[in-house]
């Protein structure tokens, strides 16, 4: 394994194939990248042999450790949550009982910390991304003392 800027790179074929099934990383040609917050999941599940906290100490993000309990809580309810592939700070979450590769994206999933406020053009943004790609937006509110995030799903209406 590899650490570089902003995944975690691993060469092990048996490795590969185990977090392929899992839902994880992105296949290369003779390597697979996982994003530290995904590899975090995963070590402390027992698949990677590193260690959880080194794992998100790597993850640069603005919320690491709320991502973190939000993958948790979501892929121990048996859903796959990824972080996004075009850089934001957005989780993808597929539908539950779907295996990695047979179902889109169907929410885009914002993880905010437990004090958070947002007024209707600071919430604009999100939903404007959640509509170009055709997801529905969900926000994440965590608080880390807390088990369960609370979720809050957001749609969009036009009457075109």
């Amino acid at each position: 394994m590899d650490f570089a800027e902003d995944y975690l790179i691993i060469k092990d074929k048996q490795l590969i194939l185990k977090l392929r099934s899992l839902g994880a990383g992105v296949e290369e040609a003779e390597e697979t990248k996982i994003t530290y917050l995904e590899a975090a999941y995963f070590a402390d599940r027992g698949v990677l042999p590193v260690e959880k906290e080194k794992l998100l100490e790597h993850a640069k993000d603005e919320l690491p450790r709320e991502k973190y309990h939000v993958i948790k809580y979501l892929r121990d309810r048996g859903y796959i949550v990824r972080p996004s592939l075009d850089g934001t700070g957005y989780l993808r979450v597929h539908r539950k009982g779907y295996r990695p590769g047979e179902d889109k994206t169907y929410y885009l999933l914002q993880v905010v910390p437990k004090d958070w406020r947002c007024s209707t053009e600071e919430l604009l943004p999100s939903l404007e991304a959640a509509g170009r790609l055709r997801k529905e937006l969900a926000i994440a509110i965590v608080d880390l003392e807390q088990e369960k995030p609370r979720f809050i799903k957001f749609g969009r209406m036009t009457f075109e």
